[in-house]
């Protein structure tokens, strides 16, 4: 018969290798964070210490007996499959936020190249149009040059001067 003590210090090798998870975790943990490593040789030291209790009380209560602790029992997969759903779900998670950090870097990438495009096509339509106001300005100075020169000159005198009809007699 099953009980649930037994269902609970069953889950001994699942304990272990939810510990070596830990452990892993720590090694890439300690280079980057003080904190989590902390944390990840926490969680490695009682998931390790929850094992080693788990596997004595089993022993303790005669479910097992050390010669017996190695054939897991269905009580024992239970524990070792949820562990290993848990580790997969979070690996999952973990490469769907790789991949969506990509997707983000992508679009942030297209959208500043489509904003530098924007900015270099208002700068070229600034430059058109003070180069359209610069050859505007100097035509207007041209003619207003041109107008002066032409008051100026002698024939510009005479054919602004008033026509005078003589009639012979």
């Amino acid at each position: 018969m099953v009980d649930w003590k037994y269902m609970l210090l069953a889950q001994y090798p699942a304990c272990l290798i939810l510990a070596v998870f830990f452990l892993v975790k720590y090694t890439f943990a300690r280079k980057s964070s003080a904190v989590k490593s902390i944390l990840w040789v926490l969680l490695f030291g009682v998931s390790l210490a929850v094992s080693v209790l788990f596997l004595f009380l089993g022993v303790h209560h005669d479910y097992w007996t050390l010669k017996t602790l190695f054939p897991l029992g269905v009580a024992s997969w239970i524990g070792i499959v949820l562990m290993l759903v848990a580790v997969v779900a979070r690996i999952v998670h973990l490469i769907e936020k790789k991949h969506s950090r990509k997707v983000m870097e992508k679009e942030l990438k297209q959208a500043a190249k489509e904003k530098d495009a924007a900015v270099a096509e208002a700068e070229q339509a600034g430059r058109r149009a003070a180069q359209e106001e610069a050859e505007a300005l100097r035509l207007t100075r041209a003619a207003s040059a041109a107008d002066a020169e032409a008051q100026k000159s002698d024939v510009a005198k005479e054919a602004a001067a008033p026509i005078e009809l003589k009639l012979d007699e």
